[in-house]
Parts: structure tokens; sequence; C-alpha cells
């Protein structure tokens, strides 16, 4: 073990993901798959031993600057343990290119779920658990970053709040040994209440109805908001609207990332008065208000508003359906097609990417702009609307005041014009490889928000397999830039951090 700490951190993923593909590889010999199950064991046996050696080769290195070194590491991460998690299933599906599975363990990874497997029944079980295992991996990942590497460099939505102190507890010039201790603290606190949370929701699946791997699948897309499924849809589990409520309640992990850290051992939980947490209820009920609202519109026009049962499954479809895509899941209720069937009405799609935007809490596994950012922004205007009508008056100094900084509005409104320009950016990207514009639109809010299955909600019938090797490269690099956020990138290019 002290050897394996002088290891970079890339290597140790590496020899983790290595060992990873001994599950599949048992699950697949237990199901009488054995080629799968010789593909998996096969190449996490060569990796692992590849893994050994460059880390006995580069365990004596020394890098000049710890956080350009693990930001450095977090960007190689992403960039190339893909390569390593795709080539397993080279043998395994022959009919897809090595581009489209680096494609799709890049989405697993990056816990965006944008999947080119349109007919999921045709891939072997072993191969959806794998997928659903990168993409729980690098959902713990995200928040162990979070914690470790972000917080005390300042980023990842730590920078507009003034009640994290410590965590940032080390700053910029932190040693590698300091930096390399965080990540294990935070490792060992966050990774057993992870998988704990992970395996009772597949318990608890699996109670309702759902097939094991059905469940464990759906437990870990849950946790990590990945989105990832074996089946073509939610709607298609055995385990019904029951189901869908117990996967909701987890989903609510995404909101604050106090559930899931060290607060959790103090039996502390992210409490009403949270900033992120009453955000969420007036989002996700508010919209829910709206679309319900319209669908019942729709239902007069058509002479349906009298089915009481089709009003309440088109509610409790939208609640659902608006907080998954908030947390940037991506799940859609079995009740959101009963809505638009109620109702009569064409599926509101732009609502969820505009919802899907918005995003989770920060320090967790979802995506988009993150909620704190934009109740910092709420509240400033709060103060600039005050000051117009009491030019002299003080600030405000309720809990909300208290949590966000006093540069914190700044900042979450230039990360709001940067996370802009960038869809912007990749739109014209997208629409020069011969894509439309609101395929355009749709396939950049999947990208940056790593929202993969927002694409359902369109109008057109498009999935990733019509996107060409140019359009899933710029997918994939829009991939990378909302996992890691336009911030920590930016930071890859301060001109401090490449100072001797």
């Amino acid at each position: 073990m002290g050897a394996l700490r002088q290891f970079p951190i890339v290597v140790v993923l590496l020899l983790i993901i290595s060992a990873a593909m001994l599950v599949p590889a048992a699950q697949a010999m237990a199901i009488g798959e054995w080629a799968v199950a010789r593909s998996f064991f096969y190449h996490g046996i060569f990796f692992g031993i590849v893994g050994i050696i460059l880390g006995t080769a580069t365990m004596n290195s020394k890098p000049r600057m710890a956080a350009r070194y693990h930001l450095l590491s977090l960007l190689s991460t992403y960039m190339l343990l893909p390569i390593v998690l795709a080539t397993p299933l080279v043998s395994i599906i022959p009919n897809f290119t090595f581009s489209h599975l680096y494609f799709e363990m890049l989405s697993c990874l990056t816990t965006t779920g944008a999947t080119i497997f349109e007919r999921p029944s045709l891939i072997p079980g072993p191969v959806h658990l794998w997928r659903a295992m990168v993409g729980w991996f690098g959902g713990l990942m995200v928040l162990v970053t979070a914690f470790a590497i972000l917080a005390p460099l300042n980023l990842g939505g730590f920078e507009i709040s003034q009640n994290t102190l410590a965590l940032r507890s080390g700053g910029i010039g932190a040693s590698l040994s300091e930096g390399n201790r965080r990540i294990r603290q935070y490792a060992g606190m966050i990774a057993p209440v992870y998988a704990l949370l992970t395996g009772l929701l597949a318990f608890i699946l699996i109670l309702l109805g759902d097939r094991p791997l059905t469940a464990l699948c759906h437990a870990m897309s849950t946790m990590s908001t990945s989105g990832i499924s074996p089946l073509p849809r939610l709607e298609a589990a055995g385990s019904g609207r029951l189901g869908e409520i117990a996967i909701a309640c987890f989903l609510l992990f995404a909101i604050s990332h106090k559930g899931l850290n060290a607060q959790i051992l103090r039996f502390k939980r992210p409490k009403l008065s949270s900033p992120q947490v009453q955000l969420m209820l007036i989002s996700v009920f508010s919209v829910t208000l709206i679309l319900f609202l319209r669908s019942f519109i729709g239902a007069v026009e058509i002479d349906r508003q009298g089915q009481l049962d089709s009003a309440v499954s088109a509610l409790w479809g939208s609640v659902f359906t608006v907080l998954s895509f908030l947390t940037t899941t991506g799940f859609e209720s079995h009740d959101w097609r009963t809505m638009q069937i109620w109702s009569g009405l064409p599926d509101p799609g732009a609502i969820l990417l505009g919802v899907a935007v918005m995003g989770g809490g920060i320090a967790t596994t979802a995506g988009g702009v993150k909620l704190l950012r934009l109740y910092a922004l709420y509240r400033h205007g709060l103060r600039e609307m005050d000051k117009l009508v009491h030019p002299s008056s003080l600030g405000r100094h309720g809990e909300g005041d208290q949590l966000i900084s006093d540069d914190g509005p700044k900042i979450a409104f230039v990360f709001l014009m940067l996370f802009l320009v960038a869809l912007a950016f990749i739109m014209i990207a997208l629409s020069a490889t011969g894509l439309g514009f609101n395929e355009s639109l749709t396939f950049s809010v999947a990208s940056l928000t790593t929202t993969g299955p927002v694409i359902q909600t369109g109008e057109g019938q498009y999935g990733y397999t019509d996107l060409n090797a140019a359009g899933r490269l710029i997918f994939g690099l829009g991939m990378i830039v909302g996992r890691m956020e336009t911030l920590v990138v930016i930071a890859l290019f301060n001109p401090s951090f490449w100072r001797s």
C-alpha cells in the first residue's frame, strides 16, 4: 500500500478500473456468456499489469505544482481512461467502431448517459452492468475531487460560498502529499456511504419487482445521476410507480452535498432552510404547475378534463421527470407519456432543456449551472432592487445572504456567461457538421449539462448514432467541459499554473 500511494492518480485509477473489470467478467460467467467473460477478464489482467509497470516507472516523479498536477490528472482521466474502458467492448460488440465505444465510455465516465445503443435488448447484460459501473465510478470520482481538489482551489461552486472555508485549507500552494492525503481522506468518507445508499436503493427496487440487473443499474445510475439503463425507457421496469418514488427520494442527494460527505457521520442532513433545497422545491413545483395547467387546458379542448386518474398520473409524471432532469439524470416517468395522451399536446422538451441547464447542487454528481450559483444571482438581484428604492439601505442579513460571499454573485455571473459562451461555441461547431438549429441546441445542452437522455424530449427522431466522427468529437469535448466546469478548464490556462 505504501508504494501504491506514490503512484500517480491516473495510474491508481487505471488499477481500480482493471480490478472492476472482473465484476462483469464474473457476471458473464454466471450466465454462461463466456466470450464476454474472457474479454473483461483478459483486459482486466492486462491493464492491471500495465498499471503496475507505469506506476513503478513514475512513482518517484515529483511535479512542481500540486494544483496543476491534480487538475491535469483530472483532465487526463477523462481523456485517456475511456480508451481503457472501451477496449473490452471491441470484441464483444463488433458492430460499432472503437470511436463509437470510446464515445460511449466517455459518456458513462462523465455521468452523461448519452448512449449509442439504441436497442439495449441486443446488448449483453454484463455490458450494461459495465456501463452502469463506469457511470457510478464517475459519480464517485466527481464527489471526491470536488472536496479534495476543487474546494482547496476555490473552484467547483465553492468559490461563491463563505461557509466552506474549512474545505479550502491548503489552498493553491498545498503540497502534493497534502493533496493526496485529502483524496484518500474524502474517498474513505464518501465511498462507503455512496455504496451503502446504492445498495439500499437496489434492494428496494428488487423488492418492488425489478430484475436484479435492472435494479442495480438503475440504483447506480440514480446515485451518479448518469441516467444509464439496460432498458429502452424507465417505464419498462417492473417496479412501476413505486420504483419511481424510491428513485425520486434518492435523487435528492444530488441537490445538496451534505448528504454524502463527512457531515452524514454527524447525523446532519440538508434542511428545508437550505437555499439549494428551497430553490429545488420552487423549481420542481412551479414547473410542474405550469406543465399541469398546460396539459389541463389541452385536456379541456378535447373534453378529457374529467379523467381524474389521468390528471393525477400526469401530475406525478411531471414531478418525477422535472426532478430527474433538474438533477441531470434524465429518467422519464411512465406517467410522462400519460400526460401527453391525456392532454393531446406534444412533448414540452424545451422546458426540460431549461430545467437541465439549472442543474443540481454544488459538489454533487449533478451537472448544469448549479442551484447555489442561481441562488446567488437571485439574492443579488433582490439587493439591487432594494438599492433602487432605498439607495442608502444596508445589505440583507438573512441566512441566505450569510451563505454567499461578497464576490459570490460576480463569480456566479461570470460562470453563467462562460457557460453560455461554451454553449454557443458547441452549437456553432455542431451546426458546422450538418445538424439543424434544434438538434444543435439539444445536443449542446445535453453535453454541457451532462444530461444525455434529454435528446429524447426533442421533436425530431434523432439519436447519438446520427452524429458523425466530428460531431462525436465536439460532443465529447462538451461533456468534458461540462463535467469539469468551465472555470476549472479556464484555470488550466492560467499562466501562473505554468510558471516554474
